[in-house]
């Protein structure tokens, strides 16, 4: 409830990094834990959508996997 009061939607991934890279106009990152993390209904559309609008949107188990993305992402 706390969120929704903030303007947060649901299924919006965790993390946006505006930068344009490698033909995208943005990264998105979903965070889940390494083991047991699943993308609800509301998520995967949401990445969907956001593919279809030119960002690159990657689900990340871990903090480890993000840094990677994030890292490969920006040296593109």
């Amino acid at each position: 409830r706390h969120l929704k009061e903030q303007g947060v939607k649901p299924g919006i991934p965790d993390l946006f990094l505006p930068c344009a890279r490698g033909g995208f106009h943005g990264l998105y990152i979903e965070m889940k834990r390494r083991k047991g993390g699943r993308v609800s209904i509301e998520q995967k559309k949401a990445i969907i959508a956001l593919r279809v609008q030119g960002y690159r949107v990657e689900v990340c188990e871990g903090w480890e996997k993000a840094r990677e993305v994030i890292k490969e992402y920006m040296e593109t």
